[in-house]
Formats: structure tokens, C-alpha cells, sequence
């Protein structure tokens, strides 16, 4: 079971937040809207570092580097845009993509990024260059997901072909990948585990767990009644939990059994993206923090009680002293003059993203 925890809503974006992205440790936040802008979040201290408008169209993607020093955007005209973290000085303008790309990820030495794109490729740049090193073009439709290992030299592509390919960069012909067929539907989210397994998740509402050592799969996972938007595996134990999301509900599963231990119901709306909580702390799911309970517990989800704020006279939103929350519900279509924070009964969790997280 689940408890929901404290909320607050950061304010400043006058259109949709299409895109949202924590860093390792939950201290920076980035945010991309459908009208160019994107802000990046110092969450710590609850301010708004910088914002930036690329005037390159919607922000369909994001992603910020394992080292934190380097974020990357990919927009409407077909662009990656590589930044530094620090300062949001623009370091690269990355071109090779014909159509708009709608995933982007780091390697875990933040030596790479990969962008996937609507003209089905998958190109890998080299952050410090700037450079392609590889320009894959395996899929026949277009590139909706792609992940890289925590340790080892592996890459997983997914794309509305319904098609995985796992790609191994230590092989002597690394550009021949290994083709998972088994979805239905456009693969919208993958993620590695530790353990030789790779999760896909699809619009078909079944995650499958393929054995990446056998090519082959090792299970289904069933019970989304929607589309799968986000799975991740949790980095704290052997590699055989795994959470997942969709517009309804999260599930937290054994990958072993095939069981779904832990099932809610969510209230945030804006289910792109989740991540456990080092520590076994809970779940982030967009914004919105979930603790794990016991199985036996049959506490309720309690519904947040809302506050007004202040805004400065340049029509900024900024919190109320001493609010312990950090993070977010979907902004979407929420206006500066009309945010407010949501602020659950105190607990001990209001502070879970106010001390620095260890990094697995």
C-alpha cells in the first residue's frame, strides 16, 4: 500500500508542462512546456535558478547527466540542445535528426547521450564533443524509448514498431543488435536491471521482463488497465523490484513471482516518469511522493488541504515560509496568479527531499 505525501507546485510556466526530470539526488529540477520554455529548479532551496526559451517549439523531452553538470533538450525543430547544468550556458546544438525526438538519455558515465527520434533512428553524441558516434536506424517507425545499463556497456531502443533492441557496445560488431519481438503496442518505457534483465513497458498495458544474457523472455507482467508510461527498477536491492505507472495507477511488482505487491490508485495526474526512493523511502511518480507502507496497513490516502501564496508583484509565484515540500504536480495550464501550494498533515516525510539523498 501507499500513503501520499506533502505536494507543492512550483509556479511560472504560463502554458503546459509537457516534460519534467529530477537528477540523482532530487536537488535540481527541470521542467520543459509546450510553449519553449524550459526552467530548472534548485529544490533545495525552492528557487528558480534560470529559465530558458529556446525558441525551437515544444520541449518534448529531457534529461540531465548522472554527474549532474550537463541537461539536454530535444524540441519540435528537430534539435538536441546540450546545456551546462551550472550556469545554462549552451554548449552544443546537436543536428543529425530529420524529425522531432520524443526520448533522450545519458550513459552512466555522462560521456554519452542518446536521442530518439520520429524518423526512426537512434543517434549517440558525444557530450564533450559534440559529435555523432553512432547513428542507428534498426526500427521502421518511430523511436519512443531508449535506456542505458547502471553498469555495463548495453543500450535498449524501443519504438512503435513494438520492437526492443538491445544493443552491446563491447561486442566487436556492436551496430548488430539483438531483436526483442513480444509487444503489441508502442514501447514507451524501458529500464535495466541490475540482474541480466531489461523491462519494457508498451501502450499494449503489459510490461515484459526479457532475460538480456538469453535473449529471451523471462516474464508478463499484466494488470495496467492504461497505457504504461514509465517503469524503473529500484537501485537498493538485488535488481527484482520494479515500479511502474500509467494514467491510473502505480504497481510495484517482484519479478520473480510476477506478483504485484504494492497497488494505488494515484492523484497525480502527470505519470511520466518514476523512480524509487533510495533507502526503500517510497516512490516518486512526476512530482508526487508516495511512502510505502506496510501490507497490513490500512491507512488511508489522505487527500492534501490547500493554502494560498504570495506573488511578487511580477506575477512570480514563490512558497510560503518554511513549507517543507518539494515537488510537483503537473502544472498544466496553471496560471502564476492562480498556483497554490498542496500541503499534507506534517510528517516526518514533508523533509524526504530536503536532505541530500545518497546516490547509489
Amino acid at each position: 500500500m501507499f500513503s501520499h505525501r506533502s505536494l507543492a507546485l512550483y509556479g511560472g510556466h504560463e502554458d503546459e508542462i509537457n516534460c519534467l526530470i529530477f537528477s540523482c539526488d532530487l536537488e535540481i529540477l527541470l521542467t520543459g512546456s509546450i510553449n519553449g520554455f524550459i526552467r530548472l529548479w534548485n529544490t533545495v532551496f525552492d528557487q528558480l535558478t534560470f529559465k530558458i526559451h529556446e525558441n525551437a517549439g515544444v520541449v518534448r523531452a529531457l534529461a540531465i547527466s548522472n554527474n549532474d553538470k550537463y541537461f539536454a533538450s530535444a524540441a519540435s525543430d528537430t534539435n538536441i540542445h546540450l546545456y551546462e547544468t551550472r550556469t545554462g550556458r549552451l554548449l552544443y546544438i546537436l543536428t543529425g535528426h530529420t524529425h522531432s525526438s520524443d526520448c533522450l538519455q545519458f550513459s552512466k558515465d555522462s560521456q554519452l547521450i542518446a536521442s530518439g527520434g520520429w524518423d526512426c533512428r537512434t543517434i549517440l553524441w558525444n557530450v564533450i564533443t559534440g559529435e555523432q558516434v553512432y547513428d542507428l536506424q534498426h526500427h521502421t517507425s518511430a523511436v519512443q524509448s531508449v535506456s542505458f545499463h547502471p553498469n555495463l556497456n548495453l543500450m535498449a531502443t524501443g519504438s512503435h514498431d513494438n520492437i526492443v533492441f538491445l544493443y552491446n557496445f563491447d561486442k566487436p560488431s556492436p551496430l548488430t543488435p539483438i531483436r526483442f519481438q513480444g509487444h503489441f503496442g508502442n514501447v514507451r518505457a524501458l529500464a535495466f536491471s541490475k540482474l541480466p534483465y531489461l523491462a519494457s513497458a508498451s501502450w499494449d498495458k503489459i510490461i515484459i521482463i526479457w532475460h538480456t544474457e538469453l535473449a529471451r523472455i523471462h516474464a508478463r507482467l499484466f494488470g495496467h488497465a492504461g497505457w504504461i508510461q514509465a517503469v524503473t527498477f529500484r537501485d537498493d536491492d538485488e535488481g527484482s523490484t520494479l515500479a511502474s505507472v500509467d494514467d491510473e495507477s502505480v504497481r510495484v511488482w517482484d519479478i520473480f513471482t510476477g506478483d504485484c505487491i504494492h497497488r494505488l490508485s494515484i492523484i497525480n495526474d502527470f505519470s511520466c516518469c518514476v523512480r524509487f526512493l533510495p533507502g526503500n523511502r517510497g516512490l516518486l511518480v512526476g512530482g508526487a511522493i508516495y511512502e510505502l507502507l506496510a501490507e497490513q496497513s490500512t491507512r488511508p490516502v489522505e487527500r492534501p488541504r490547500t493554502k494560498k501564496i504570495h506573488e511578487r508583484a511580477t506575477g512570480e509565484t514563490i512558497l510560503l515560509p518554511k513549507q517543507q515540500s518539494v515537488l510537483l504536480r503537473q502544472a498544466s495550464r496553471v496560471k502564476s496568479a492562480k498556483s497554490s501550494i498542496i500541503q499534507s498533515r506534517p510528517t516526518t516525510a514533508q523533509s524526504i527531499l530536503r536532505k541530500p539523498l545518497p546516490v547509489d
